[in-house]
C-alpha cells in the first residue's frame, strides 16, 4: 500500500494529468503473459502501468471504444501497431494507438521493462486485466489464449462476451468468437 505522503503527492499529479512512476502501487501479476500491472485513476482516464518480465507480452488486441496513448519509461519493448512491429524507448514518448487499431507489446530485451499506457476514457480495463491475471493465475488459459479445460472454456466465453464493447483479443480469431462466443455463455448461465 502507498504511504500518504505518496498518496497525496499521487493525488496531486492526477490533478495535473500527470501519472507517477508506478512505484507504490499495487501489482497484480500476470502469470501467462509474465507482466504485473499498477492502476492509477484519473478524471476521465486512467493510467495502466505494466512491467513486463522478459519474455513478457500484450498478445494482439483491438479496443472498440478506448484509446490508449503508450509509452516506455523503463527499457525496449517492441510494439505492433496495425500489422507493422517498432522499438518503443523511453526518448521516444508516447504512441497513440487508436479505436479498433489491432496491437501488440512485448518485451525480448532479456531485462524488465515497464510501460505506461494512458486509455481514454478508463472504462472497465482495471477490471478486464485484473480478472484475466487472476485467471492466468488459476490456469484457466494459456499464453495463447485457448483455455486449458472445459472451466477454462466457459470462463473464457463469458469473460470475452461481458467485455466485447472494450476490449477484443485477436486470438482466437474475432470472426470466430462472434459465432461461438455467445451460445457458450449463454450455456454457461
Amino acid at each position: 500500500m502507498r504511504s500518504a505522503t505518496s498518496t497525496t503527492e499521487t493525488t496531486d499529479r492526477q490533478r495535473a494529468g500527470a501519472p507517477g512512476d508506478g512505484s507504490g502501487l499495487e501489482r497484480i501479476h500476470d502469470p501467462v503473459h509474465r507482466v504485473a500491472y499498477g492502476f492509477e485513476p484519473a478524471d476521465g482516464h486512467i493510467w495502466v502501468h505494466t512491467w513486463f518480465e522478459p519474455g513478457g507480452n500484450l498478445p494482439e488486441h483491438f479496443h472498440p471504444s478506448l484509446e490508449e496513448h503508450w509509452q516506455s519509461l523503463e527499457g525496449t519493448l517492441r510494439a505492433k501497431l496495425a500489422g507493422t512491429w517498432r522499438d518503443l524507448r523511453p526518448e521516444d514518448g508516447p504512441v497513440f494507438v487508436g479505436r479498433n487499431v489491432r496491437h501488440a507489446l512485448k518485451n525480448e530485451s532479456g531485462a524488465q521493462a515497464h510501460g505506461l499506457s494512458k486509455v481514454v476514457p478508463g472504462g472497465r480495463l482495471e477490471k478486464f486485466l485484473t480478472e484475466a491475471a487472476r485467471a492466468g493465475r488459476d490456469g484457466l488459459y494459456n499464453a495463447h489464449n485457448m483455455p486449458t479445460s472445459w472451466r477454462g472454456a466457459i470462463w473464457i466465453a463469458k469473460f470475452a462476451y461481458r467485455y466485447r464493447d472494450e476490449t477484443v483479443m485477436c486470438s482466437p480469431p474475432p470472426a470466430l468468437q462472434r459465432a461461438v462466443l455467445p451460445p457458450i455463455a449463454r450455456l454457461a448461465r
